[in-house]
């Protein structure tokens, strides 16, 4: 009797645990997936975030130099958070870079390198050719200041610097393009 009680409950108890983790994985899968798709399928967010605060920042480039958003008024400003440790991220720099070659200096691209360690950050951004200015968000501060949910993540600023829109999942060339020839037609 006694092992039958036992068997039951431990019976009960896996049944539930594998309920909660269909529940979990679930929920996880429909954060995660958008953000890994690597068409345009990721989350359009809308952009409710206060940017004032933020601009005055100042962030330290790869480069060495003090810099901060406010420093780029009167351009169009692409901010991407990525990180090495993630595939996805990695999956779209190259079309970031030529998509900043395209667009030269009428607009800037600024990558915040999440929660990374800076050789690896370095190593990256050698292997993908990114050329624009590069920065480190070693806890992740300003992607959480974005309200960031996914990686990679991509905030468009206007000339002014307030945020324009907010996307949640790998960009392809044209996309950005797209979204950029918006910024740039509004004239903001």
């Amino acid at each position: 009797m006694f092992w039958n009680d036992v068997r039951a409950s431990t019976h009960n108890l896996v049944r539930r645990l594998a309920l909660v983790s269909i529940v979990v994985g679930a929920a996880a899968l429909g954060l995660i997936i958008p953000a890994a798709n690597n068409s345009d399928d990721a989350i359009d967010l809308a952009a409710p975030v206060d940017p004032a605060p933020l601009l005055d920042v100042e962030f330290v480039t790869f480069d060495g130099e003090t810099l901060s958003l406010a420093d780029l008024r009167g351009r169009p400003v692409v901010v991407n958070f990525w990180a090495s440790w993630c595939p996805a991220c990695i999956a779209e720099m190259p079309g970031f870079e030529a998509v900043h070659q395209q667009f030269g200096d009428d607009v800037v691209f600024v990558g915040f390198a999440i929660q990374d360690d800076r050789k690896s950050s370095d190593q990256l951004a050698a292997e993908t050719g990114v050329t624009y200015t590069l920065v480190e968000d070693p806890l992740g501060d300003f992607f959480k200041a974005y309200d960031g949910i996914a990686m990679p993540t991509t905030v468009f600023l206007t000339r002014e610097g307030e945020v324009s829109e907010k996307w949640s999942g790998v960009l392809t060339e044209s996309s950005l393009t797209e979204r950029i020839n918006r910024l740039l037609e509004a004239g903001t």
